[in-house]
């Protein structure tokens, strides 16, 4: 029998995940196999030590396949928005008389968008709808069965670095793998924690990981727009370490500790046991103004790229924080929604016991692979 799992690799810019899995009962994933490495990771949209890139890449699934033993013919693998790129296009095809509009219809438009979107460096990821237009100028974002004599696609473009692309399927070449084929992570994780009525209208995903953050502009089935910079959750914990005096692996364990709520006196401390055994006792103060520093330069940052990237005005837009790198810290969603003066819900997977902020993007990926076998 057919195996029904499908393979994903989430790329993140200090950790490589991995998960095999399939679509169980009620929509939940059977999960068989999951694993996640450190690796030097990526910043500004270059690896660190691309050498080591492939020794983590084996490492993980080492882990995997102690546990999936199946011959592995393809994987899946997210682009993270630092190798990405979003543009649009408009595409129109005219009838000879009115009749209701067909799926070759729309294959048709998906395809010429695709040929006519060249940009060198950079591949075709996927094309996606934003919204149609029919006679009349009436907008649907349903448009097959409905009589027309024309149809216009606004439709967005993610591309991905071509020496991204050419660097996994080398790796993955070596390892025997038949398949690779990939997904623009941005918009499988905003597609799966976004319903489609909330998306008849422009919301905004942020996504904050350990180096880099990305503000993708979501509308219909597609990204109306994409940015990102090299800051992140790891900057924080570098921000603590450096304000207090500690290593950085013990400036990560006082980072949980962090509550941002909470407004101490000169008398209050965290009470950290570090690394190496040794009790120490961090300024409240200090520490959560340290945070609060780093969590309000990504806000700038994240409200320099709606007022570049926006199409229109959008004070009113729902905006959704995925990620680790604010979302594990204590207060820390609350603080950065006062910071970019609004409101921000969490966008989680709507899966029951794993829907959490940091889940978004690999469970994101799972649901894009899974719907596509299907």
């Amino acid at each position: 029998m057919a195996d029904s799992n499908v393979i994903v690799v989430e790329v993140g810019s200090s950790k490589l995940a991995c998960m095999v899995a399939g679509r169980g009962v009620n929509g939940i994933f059977n999960i068989r196999a999951r694993a996640q490495v450190e690796y030097a990771g990526f910043l500004e949209g270059a690896f660190v030590e691309p050498s080591l890139l492939e020794d983590a890449i084996k490492s993980l699934f080492g882990q995997i396949q102690s546990v999936y033993k199946k011959k592995i013919q393809k994987i899946f693998v997210g682009v993270p928005s630092e190798f990405s790129k979003v543009t649009s296009a408009r595409e129109q095809a005219t009838f000879r008389f009115k009749r209701p509009v067909k799926k070759t219809d729309i294959t048709l438009l998906t395809k010429e968008a695709s040929a006519n979107v060249q940009e060198d460096g950079m591949e075709v990821l996927s094309v996606n709808p934003i919204y149609y237009e029919l006679d009349d100028s009436r907008k649907t974002n349903s448009p097959l069965g409905i009589k027309a004599g024309k149809i216009v696609a606004e439709l967005s473009v993610v591309m991905a670095q071509s020496s991204f692309i050419s660097t996994f399927n080398k790796i993955f070449g070596r390892m025997g793998v038949e398949q690779v084929e990939y997904l623009s992570e941005a918009l499988c994780e905003s597609m799966f924690i976004l319903e489609k009525e909330e998306r008849e209208r422009t919301c905004i995903v942020i996504d904050v990981g350990a180096r880099t953050t990305s503000v993708a502009f979501v509308k219909g089935d597609g990204l109306t727009n994409l940015t990102s910079f090299s800051i992140g959750g790891s900057h924080i914990t570098s921000d603590l370490s450096e304000a207090c005096g500690l290593a950085y692996n013990d400036a990560r364990l006082l980072k949980k500790q962090i509550v941002l709520s909470l407004r101490g006196t000169d008398d209050d401390f965290y009470e950290l046991v570090t690394l190496g055994g040794r009790v120490a006792k961090i300024p409240l103060s200090v520490a959560n103004e340290a945070v609060m520093f780093r969590l309000n330069v990504i806000a700038k940052t994240v409200n320099e790229c709606i007022r570049l990237f926006a199409k229109e005005y959008v004070p009113y837009y729902p905006i959704y924080l995925c990620g680790a790198g604010i979302s594990k810290i204590r207060g820390g969603k609350d603080y950065f929604a006062k910071c970019i003066s609004r409101n921000i819900s969490y966008g989680v997977p709507p899966i029951p016991a794993m829907d959490k902020p940091e889940n978004a993007a690999l469970l994101g990926l799972l649901n894009a692979a899974i719907s596509e076998r299907e």
